[in-house]
């Protein structure tokens, strides 16, 4: 990317909004980011901030260059509900444990106020909460918005992004990687 330091190692690490890069997402973003980086995908669909914490200290050995995070959608559903102050320790703890790292977050998009059968919805109000406070953590230019970027876009589930939404995201999270903010 022009204008931008060369990007090395970089690992998604998150829920599902990371998992669902596959290999052509994956290979788009490394295009995207240039010729020096590599892209390693270590997020699960289902995570939340609790399973970040547990995983990040093996992850933090590999000495990454950039780490792109992305938790709060799961964090904030009904049948989860991690509270709102124990997330923001939890990312801030999965922050510390990556210093020296680049970080960014892929924040969750806004979703269609839906849940599973017998649960409540999750709830866009609820997960402002989450996305500002993983943006407080990461650094507001560190952010990939895809509530600000994305009107709609989203699966049947009303929570996923689609393959149009990723194809037109990931431009927008290599500028994020390669100009973010370093921890």
């Amino acid at each position: 990317m022009p204008g931008a330091a060369p990007v090395g190692d970089v690992m998604l690490f998150g829920d599902s909004m990371l998992a669902r890069f596959t290999k052509n997402r994956i290979r788009q973003l490394e295009s995207e980011l240039g010729p020096t980086a590599t892209v390693y995908n270590c997020a699960a669909g289902g995570w939340d901030s609790s399973d970040g914490v547990r995983r990040a200290p093996l992850l933090a050995r590999a000495g990454w260059d950039t780490v792109v995070l992305s938790f709060g959608a799961n964090d904030c559903a009904p049948w989860k509900r991690v509270p709102i102050e124990q997330f923001a320790e939890n990312v801030a703890a999965v922050a510390r444990t990556f210093s020296g790292a680049r970080l960014a977050a892929f924040l969750p998009p806004r979703i269609e106020e839906t849940g599973p059968p017998g649960h409540p919805p999750r709830t866009n109000r609820e997960l402002d909460a989450y996305r500002e406070a993983l943006r407080a953590v990461v650094g507001a230019d560190a952010c990939l918005d895809t509530a600000r970027l994305l009107t709609g876009g989203l699966e049947a589930d009303g929570l996923h992004l689609t393959t149009g939404s990723y194809t037109a995201l990931i431009p927008e999270l290599a500028r994020v990687i390669a100009h973010g903010t370093p921890s």
